[in-house]
């Protein structure tokens, strides 16, 4: 069965067009404390003193003697050794205190790693990152394999997390068709929707890294990628209003309000009514958030006309309102309800939902208001009690 809806995020990752094989790329989706496992130029690096105590002996002439020559190569050889055992003695003395553990930089200490915790997803994760570090994605991907075998089917929010580090590193490096592939495998093994969710995320991710490049020729591609991707999700799940929002929230980032408008549409055609207004509520407060404060307050109009006893409608509409700063709107909400002839609205609340009302209209005045406006809710509070005590007597 498909879970509630819900959002998950995972962190972005840039483009690498790597044709060497040099070191990819190791951020697959996740951040994670600790030493990164060593590039294979760091590695390099560090045996680069061999070249520079052979470059000495480029200068010596033709015609010396091979017996030097041979002599040479004897030190060479034995400089090499010593600087080998040296770093097998560090790599025991790494195991036997611990500290390989926290860094390790082979394929046997993560081995070792996650034959003891073979259910963390994080150690999966650092090890397909290693992989790659070395420009090996085919590794890469089989450490992600070997995770899904070995992680409980209980721990799925671990393996789901294995299966966003696959699909990011497919993103990345593979093509269209090894990314779809993952993405139907993944299907299979996880919730559809959350599968979905996750890639979209990503792909969202990317066009905002493709925008905050300046002069990238990727946005245009990223964008069209990202559409498609968000375009299928909510045709594959059209029931959800959670695939529906998270499409609405990306295109009032890119600033398409029209299409976010025409989309709006398309899914109250598509959902149960019941999820409409849950489904609009949302949308306004994309408008407040990310487009025209003017066009939620708009939405927020109607959906409290049609559904008189939502004081949740209510309160979402006033902190929008609150948080762009437009204290007077706030306020003449709150009015709204406590003098509905004057406002021509009328709401149908209960006694205990008007207590809530005061509350909160108090508490914005301490925040945002005076000893004046706090005074004036307490009277109006007064004058409710009042008001509702006398109703119940006649």
């Amino acid at each position: 069965g498909e879970s509630s809806d819900s959002d998950d995020s995972d962190e972005e990752m840039e483009d690498n067009d790597a044709k060497a094989p040099q070191a990819m790329d190791t951020n697959v989706g996740f951040d994670w404390d600790g030493v990164q496992p060593k590039t294979s130029k760091q590695r390099g690096d560090e045996s680069s003193s061999d070249d520079d105590s052979s470059d000495s002996s480029d200068d010596e002439s033709d015609d010396e003697d091979t017996s030097f020559k041979s002599s040479h190569k004897a030190r060479k050889k034995a400089a090499a050794k010593k600087r080998e055992e040296e770093e097998i003695s560090r790599r025991e003395a790494a195991l036997a205190d611990g500290t390989a553990d926290q860094n390790p930089e082979t394929a046997a200490d993560f081995e070792r790693l996650v034959a003891g915790n073979p259910n963390s997803s994080e150690l999966w994760i650092k090890y397909m990152a290693f992989h790659l570090s070395l420009a090996d994605m085919d590794s890469a991907r089989n450490v992600a394999n070997r995770a899904f075998e070995r992680i409980e089917f209980r721990q799925e929010g671990e393996k789901l997390n294995v299966w966003t580090a696959l699909l990011t590193l497919e993103l990345k490096y593979g093509n269209e068709k090894s990314l779809q592939q993952t993405v139907d495998r993944a299907c299979q093994h996880n919730n559809p929707k959350q599968v979905y969710m996750r890639v979209c995320e990503l792909l969202d991710k990317e066009v905002d890294a493709a925008a905050s490049s300046i002069g990238s020729s990727d946005l245009d591609s990223a964008t069209t990628r990202a559409d498609a991707m968000f375009t299928k999700m909510c045709k594959k799940f059209k029931s959800k209003k959670s695939v529906w929002i998270a499409h609405f929230k990306y295109l009032f980032k890119g600033s398409r309000h029209d299409e976010a408008h025409k989309l709006l549409k398309r899914s109250l055609q598509s959902l149960p009514s019941y999820k409409h207004v849950e489904t609009m509520s949302k949308f306004a407060q994309l408008e407040f958030e990310l487009g025209s404060p003017e066009r939620g307050r708009t939405i927020y109009n109607g959906l409290l006309e049609k559904h008189p006893k939502r004081m949740d409608l209510l309160f979402v509409n006033i902190d929008k309102e609150v948080k762009i700063g437009d204290i007077s709107k706030a306020r003449a909400l709150f009015e709204s309800v406590v003098n509905p002839v004057a406002s021509g609205k009328k709401f149908n609340f209960s006694d205990k939902q008007m207590k809530s009302l005061f509350k909160k209209w108090y508490r914005v005045e301490e925040e945002h208001g005076d000893s004046n406006s706090q005074d004036r809710v307490k009277e109006e509070a007064r004058k409710f009690v009042a008001n509702s005590t006398a109703r119940k007597t006649h």
